[in-house]
């Protein structure tokens, strides 16, 4: 009785093992070429032709940065460069979805390897910061010469109207 049960047990597992469908590829998003201007996500193990989108998303915030629609190659691959701003930012998460779901397939986070700087907005500063510059170091030149002038005083010959300072004793 016991080798007719270990036989079936070993029957089924074998069957199992036979009837199974082999394992689909491992599925992968990464990311890569980020710059302060862009970025590149890159996913392995898609379905065939599958509809994607892809969101770069920033994690603290959770704020999408951008978004666009790929199509997986006949390879299960795609690949998608976005132009979008990082500035400011630590950390960078692409996120792949099917059309129509909240839950994405597979994300990665990513942190740079230093922040990027903060936009410059506004016009450029440089002539109005020389102008005022010029204009004082001119100020502070006049002012030196105004209070170093000692001025001519015009000489009297001979004695002076003032009355001395100490009577004389007589």
């Amino acid at each position: 009785m016991r080798w007719r049960r270990a036989a079936t047990i070993g029957l089924t597992a074998l069957a199992l093992v036979v009837v199974a469908r082999p394992a689909g590829a491992m599925t992968y998003v990464g990311l890569h070429d980020l710059t302060c201007e862009s970025a590149t996500t890159e996913g392995t193990g898609m379905a065939k032709g599958a509809r994607l989108e892809v969101a770069l998303v920033d994690p603290a915030s959770d704020r999408t940065l951008s978004r666009g629609r790929v199509t997986a190659g006949a390879s299960g691959t795609f690949e998608w460069r976005a132009k979008v701003s990082l500035s400011g930012m630590r950390e960078i998460r692409a996120e792949v979805r099917r059309p129509g779901q909240a839950k994405p397939i597979a994300w990665v986070e990513q942190s740079l390897a230093r922040a990027c700087p903060l936009a410059s907005t506004g016009p450029n500063r440089t002539l109005p910061l020389v102008g005022v510059g010029l204009s004082s170091f001119t100020l502070g030149v006049l002012v030196l010469i105004a209070f170093a002038y000692q001025g001519r005083h015009a000489g009297t010959a001979g004695r002076h109207l003032a009355a001395p300072y100490r009577t004389r004793l007589r």
